[in-house]
Parts: C-alpha cells; sequence; structure tokens
C-alpha cells in the first residue's frame, strides 16, 4: 500500500480557517456583550484584540495538532499568515499608521506561536 502524500500547505489552511472562524465567534460574541451591556465604542478596541489572540492562538494549535512537528516554526508562520488579512484590511481602511496596529502584530504572532507548542504537545 502506498501511503498518500499530503500537502505542505493543508495544516495552514486548516489552522487558518479554523482560527478564522475562532475569532468571529470571539468577535461576534464580545459585540453582543457590548450591546447588552451599552458599552462606548472605546471598549470594541479590547474585543478586537481579543479576538486576534483567540483566532491566532487556534491557528497556530489546529496546524500543531496537523503536523506534529516543529511547532514553534508552525506557530510562528500562522502567526504571520493569520496577521496578513488584518494588514490588508488597514491598508483597505486607511488605518496602517495606527498604533495599535504593531501591537496586534505581536498578539498574532506570539499567539499562534504558542498555540503551535501546544498543538504539537498535545497528547
Amino acid at each position: 500500500m502506498r501511503k498518500k502524500k499530503k500537502s505542505r500547505a493543508a495544516p495552514f489552511a486548516a489552522g487558518m480557517i479554523c482560527g478564522g472562524a475562532a475569532a468571529l465567534i470571539t468577535a461576534a460574541i464580545g459585540a453582543l456583550l457590548l450591546s447588552l451591556l451599552g458599552a462606548s465604542a472605546g471598549a470594541a478596541g479590547a474585543v478586537a484584540i481579543a479576538a486576534s489572540a483567540v483566532g491566532s492562538f487556534v491557528c497556530g494549535r489546529t496546524a500543531g495538532i496537523i503536523r506534529r512537528r516543529d511547532g514553534l516554526k508552525i506557530g510562528a508562520l500562522c502567526g504571520a499568515l493569520f496577521f496578513i488579512p488584518l494588514l490588508l484590511l488597514s491598508l483597505i481602511f486607511s488605518t496602517v499608521g495606527s498604533f495599535m496596529l504593531p501591537i496586534k502584530a505581536l498578539i498574532c504572532f506570539s499567539f499562534a506561536t504558542v498555540g503551535g507548542v501546544a498543538g504539537v504537545n498535545k497528547e
């Protein structure tokens, strides 16, 4: 029997899909809480940071579970890939010069790296 060869991009694609879904769910729950509590528009930034952190962690963890080795590298690459849509959206909405963009990049990179290590070490 021949072993099927897996694509090298499959862990990253699955991680991006799962991470995007987790970020979307987190943002939706945060928006619901903000609307129920009547919070100000300034609190939306905290929800965006939380959604980025949760989404990038899930992205790295999913890719680490699928790949099962090189957790730091897999997570770091997932963090960079997860940040690209945020950067593109910042270009579209003209917020590239924002102070929060490098912070979001650092959050995406670090949380995805931790998620990649956690995914590889999952038993």
